[in-house]
């Protein structure tokens, strides 16, 4: 469709751009580069255009015979440019398909490695912590211990402190 309007149009409007869009319509606008001042906001868009190749063909592989039938030859050979077409466009999907597939799954695979990453930081956070107050706890427990020795032996200077 893109082909057959350029070929309709490109002659009386040079500075006119046709594109197929991703979403499967027909853009043409206005070249940005020679239309400066409307370039960019000029547009008309074609969508849900159908294109029919009607009738299509009832062979089959099996039913050509050139031998047979000489004068077909030019039936049979638009059947098989027909079915390659076919072939290579199912094929052409099924590696779009293929890559999307691929694609996501090395996503999936580095978002778990970073997730499996963040945890792995975030249980060391929370050893050192632990460790750092386990530390502290013994600290106190050490200068506890130290004063109440210290307390026992000198237990009169303790009593006349009280005195």
């Amino acid at each position: 469709m893109v082909l057959l309007l350029q070929s309709l149009i490109s002659a009386n409007w040079p500075d006119v751009i046709i594109e197929a869009t991703p979403a499967g319509d027909i853009s043409l606008r206005s070249d940005k580069a020679v239309d400066r001042l409307t370039g960019g906001r000029t547009s008309i868009g074609f969508t849900e255009i159908a294109v029919s190749i009607e009738p299509l063909a009832e062979l089959d592989f099996l039913d050509i015979d050139i031998v047979a039938n000489p004068d077909l030859l030019n039936a049979y050979l638009g059947y098989i440019e027909v079915v390659s077409a076919d072939v290579i466009g199912a094929g052409a999907k099924l590696g779009a398909l293929k890559t999307r597939i691929d694609m996501q799954t090395s996503f999936a695979r580095t978002l778990v490695e970073s997730i499996d990453k963040g945890t792995g930081r975030l249980v060391d956070a929370d050893m050192n912590e632990a460790s750092t107050r386990l530390k502290a706890l013994q600290t106190q427990e050490q200068l506890a211990i130290q004063s109440l020795s210290i307390a026992n032996t000198n237990a009169e200077n303790i009593m006349q402190l009280f005195r």
